[in-house]
């Protein structure tokens, strides 16, 4: 019995350059291929360096979509980069005109009217930055029966690193809600994907460097320029030259992890409850200080 379009199982080879991606390539080619009537709406997120940007630019070109990578820029510099980039694209004389945002989305889902199309948006949130109204213009092309919707097989992936803002697209009251076929996080590679990902047999190394640079691959490639640890001999060494050294990315990379995302940042509770241990006291016990002994500590600290 046919499983029908929608559940096939799709063959498209992950690109060489690709590493322990399977699943989430799976699933981006599967949602790509999709050959059902009617456009359809992808989220992938996550923390950068993942890999995000290299899975979809590759997804875009074995499929023969459509990637566009935003930048900051105001509304109408980026409408004028992506009515270039349609241009280009469909072959077109040149640039496409793109009056406005509802424009330019009917005009992303019009390429899908002959076949399922990848369409990538990357950095979406640098577009809503400079157009709030963006994702309610996104809800309205895609409201079902619309002929912009059922006429097209666009399959449209909104991409961004931004992990409060993707997280909230699709949650509660926001325009997107339920419009997503497709919601998809690129998570770090776990400790065994890691080390292999960093060339480490010896499992204590690979524990001992995974606790410092988790499993993110741009740490080994762009970071520290593929410098890793020879042997557990090798490894004090590799973190004054790699880690520690100022001169490398990584040394002020947990400070900018804390800076652009603050689910990382230490809770206000947590961050009271530790003050209240320093001290010496719990919540609802006796102080054993008085309040101007407790100042002089503080302050002595």
């Amino acid at each position: 019995m046919d499983p029908g379009p929608r559940h096939r199982r799709v063959n498209v080879p992950s690109p060489s350059g690709i590493f322990d991606r399977d699943v989430e390539w799976a699933e981006l080619t599967r949602f790509a291929a999709d050959s059902r009537e009617g456009a359809t709406l992808g989220v992938v997120s996550g923390r950068r360096r993942q890999g995000k940007t290299l899975l979809l630019y590759e997804l875009a070109r074995a499929t023969g979509g459509f990637y566009f990578g935003a930048t900051e820029a105001t509304a109408t510099e980026s409408l004028r980069r992506l009515g270039a980039a349609l241009g280009q694209f469909s072959g077109a004389p040149g640039p496409v005109d793109l009056p406005d945002w509802g424009s330019a989305v009917d005009a992303l889902l019009a390429l899908g009217r002959d076949r399922p199309v990848t369409v990538v948006i990357d950095e979406f949130p640098y577009l809503v930055r400079a157009a709030r109204d963006l994702p309610s213009i996104i809800q309205h092309a895609l409201t079902p029966g619309r002929p912009e919707r059922t006429g097209s097989r666009t399959r449209l992936l909104l991409c961004g690193s931004a992990l409060s803002f993707m997280g909230g697209l699709l949650a509660g009251p926001a325009p997107l809600r339920g419009r997503a076929g497709l919601e998809l996080p690129v998570q770090p590679l776990d400790h065994r994907a890691a080390a292999a990902f960093w060339g480490i047999d010896d499992p204590g190394l690979a524990a001992e460097v995974f606790s410092i640079v988790g499993g993110t691959p741009a740490y080994r490639r762009e970071y520290v320029q593929d410098d890793a640890p020879t042997g557990p001999d090798d490894f004090d060494d590799w973190v004054v030259r790699a880690v520690l050294n100022p001169a490398r990315p990584l040394f002020r990379e947990a400070r900018y992890l804390l800076a652009e995302d603050p689910d990382l940042r230490t809770p206000r509770s947590t961050t009271r409850s530790w003050r209240r241990w320093r001290r010496g006291t719990r919540p609802g016990a006796a102080s054993p200080v008085t309040s101007a002994g407790r100042r002089r500590t503080c302050i002595s600290r």
